[in-house]
């Protein structure tokens, strides 16, 4: 029987991710309130006094998945940002969102869509939200930037440009996640969309 624990020759980087990459399986399937600290450390083949040496709580863990599952993931998409023209951008931020999928990160998408309904539940992460509105704001606040630049956006004010960019996003994304497939026709629609407004 192998003995739990931090394997030896193991430094704490590589096991701090291990813990991390398990339980946003963890909090993935089962949620917040169905996840267990010892189901984390069974899954990562550590003794449960392992997690709570980097995690001093379940809370605490949750919202250091949270943390390095958003960086992964807004980081990865806010790429996008360098294209020159809005349409490629937004081209480019769904083409980087369906790669998340296939790069094996589907857990990664799950525990972000489900991360607003857990701090509407548990009120311990409101502050969740406001981290989350951090991101999308950097994300959209830059496409918004390539449209008012290029004149993709004219006549829509920056504000304006920023809520229009989120609201057809994050509807293609949620509508992705929560049919775990994506509604045919509907990146076509945003493009469409966008080409008719910019006049492309």
């Amino acid at each position: 029987m192998q003995k739990k624990g931090r394997p030896s020759g193991v430094d704490s980087t590589e096991t701090k991710k291990r813990i991390l990459d398990n339980a946003r399986i963890e909090f993935s399937v089962n949620g917040y309130d169905g996840s267990a600290i010892s189901v984390v450390a069974e899954r990562a083949g550590l003794a449960p006094s392992a997690i709570y040496h980097h995690f001093p709580s379940k809370k605490i863990l949750y919202e250091a998945v949270f943390e390095e599952t958003a960086n992964v993931l807004w980081t990865d998409v806010s790429r996008a940002s360098s294209e020159p023209t809005l349409v490629e951008a937004v081209e480019h931020l769904i083409a980087s969102s369906r790669a998340l999928t296939t790069k094996g990160l589907r857990h990664h998408t799950n525990f972000l869509a489900a991360a607003p309904i857990e701090a509407r539940i548990h009120p311990e992460f409101t502050m969740l939200l406001a981290r989350r509105t951090e991101f999308q704001d950097r994300t959209f606040s830059a496409l918004a930037e390539i449209g008012q630049r290029t004149g993709e956006l004219e006549g829509f004010s920056m504000e304006e440009s920023i809520e229009l960019l989120r609201a057809l996003i994050m509807g293609w994304f949620f509508e992705r996640h929560f049919r775990d497939e994506e509604v045919e026709g509907s990146h076509e629609a945003i493009i469409k969309l966008l080409k008719t407004v910019t006049n492309s």
